[in-house]
């Protein structure tokens, strides 16, 4: 089988025999072999090539026994020469993509001798993992000396070494390979043993952005951007802090330091607030029915902090023996025009749970606690939350 893609990655275009045309029942789809194909199939960590086949989407390419196996919706007649066609774009990024991380690798296993044990490149994503740990600190460190090799435009060499050749070659490889081994060489960064697609030289890369580490089975993995996946990422990320800044009326490089300065007020106003909410409940404990009055103390209030409710239902734990509750929220604020509260109830005296179970039963209400204090939330109105208590 002629393998297109090795003889020339700008090829797009191409004509092909079908070979065979199998439905698949398993994809339900029609796997079909050429004599020919410019389709990179899904390997060594990367998605495959998309386009079309016969003016038909292909679906998947796949490789098994060095045979590449197109997957289509429509069955393609064996013996017929169809017209194949490779999105160039999607193609072209990926070359970047996987480029950029055998820098990224070279330079990570030069400065600390970690290898690469896992890479993904797909649409959305591209992560690779090491054996080592990075600090973000590191990590800006290799993505700066990264970027450098771009600027300097080396080319990017495929080798096709004979086994003596090999023998005597440093090269970094994940898994043993049987036959002809391909090498991807970036002299002086990166010699690594890779099947996919790669760019002429390093200045086609355009850009890499190491945008996410994170601690991955003992070792590192490395989230990336190269090419114009970065260049997106960039812009959208300006944007947001372009729009931002002038909310603030502040400069773009003095963002942080606003937002700081805005934490730290809203924190401020928060505690003000909650200091006044506070008070508010208090006032409103006072005119609720005395002890003497009814066993128990339900209150509804709009008030939302949370500290100032449980104080409040700990306040009056201590003066009413049956349930004291406070209900925050409003009639009309759940579904169907029914109330939407949360809750939280307590008692000395009484089993809170058995509350708990009943509110369940009766209201629908989710809530959760022990015998002393329960609390969660519940959909109703107020008039049926009284008539559990059975004191309307």
């Amino acid at each position: 089988m002629r393998k297109i893609f090795y003889e020339d990655i700008n090829i797009t275009e191409f004509d092909g025999k079908v070979v065979s045309c199998e439905y698949d029942e398993a994809k339900k789809l029609y796997k079909v072999l050429l004599d020919a194909t410019a389709f990179f199939p899904e390997e060594g960590g990367q998605s495959a090539d998309v386009g079309t086949l016969g003016g038909q989407r292909v679906m998947d390419v796949q490789i098994k026994d060095d045979m590449v196996y197109h997957y289509a919706e429509n069955a393609l007649e064996v013996g017929t020469t169809v017209s194949g066609h490779v999105d160039w774009n999607q193609r072209f990024d990926f070359m970047q993509q996987h480029s950029g991380e055998h820098i990224l690798s070279g330079i990570t296993h030069t400065r600390y001798g970690y290898d690469n044990v896992g890479f993904h490149l797909s649409t959305n994503d591209v992560t690779m993992d090491f054996n080592g740990v990075l600090t973000w600190e590191q990590a800006r460190e290799i993505e700066l000396e990264a970027n450098r090799i771009v600027y300097q435009n080396l080319p990017v060499e495929i080798l096709y070494p004979s086994s003596e050749e090999l023998v005597s070659m440093e090269y970094r490889s994940k898994i043993e390979i049987d036959g002809q081994v391909r090498i991807v060489k970036i002299p002086g960064v990166d010699m690594c043993a890779c099947c996919a697609p790669h760019v002429a030289t390093t200045g086609q890369i355009g850009i890499i952005k190491i945008v996410g580490v994170q601690s991955y089975k003992g070792g590192v993995r490395l989230n990336i951007l190269c090419g114009e996946r970065a260049l997106r990422d960039y812009s959208e990320k300006f944007d947001s802090v372009s729009a931002i800044a002038q909310d603030m009326s502040t400069k773009q490089e003095q963002v942080v330091e606003g937002y700081e300065r805005l934490k730290d007020e809203c924190q401020t106003l928060k505690s003000k607030v909650n200091e006044l909410q506070a008070r508010c409940l208090s006032m409103s404990l006072d005119a609720l029915p005395s002890p003497y009055e009814s066993d128990n103390a339900v209150l509804f209030t709009d008030i939302t902090d949370n500290v100032a409710i449980r104080n409040a239902v700990n306040e009056l734990m201590e003066k009413y023996s049956g349930y004291s509750a406070v209900f925050a929220g409003g009639d009309g604020a759940g579904g169907n025009g029914t109330g939407s509260y949360r809750f939280v109830v307590g008692s000395k005296e009484l089993d809170c749970s058995e509350l708990a179970q009943k509110l369940r039963n009766e209201l629908g209400a989710k809530c959760g606690g022990n015998k002393v204090m329960i609390q969660g939330s519940v959909e109703a109105s107020q008039e049926q939350i009284m008539k559990s208590f059975e004191i309307i």
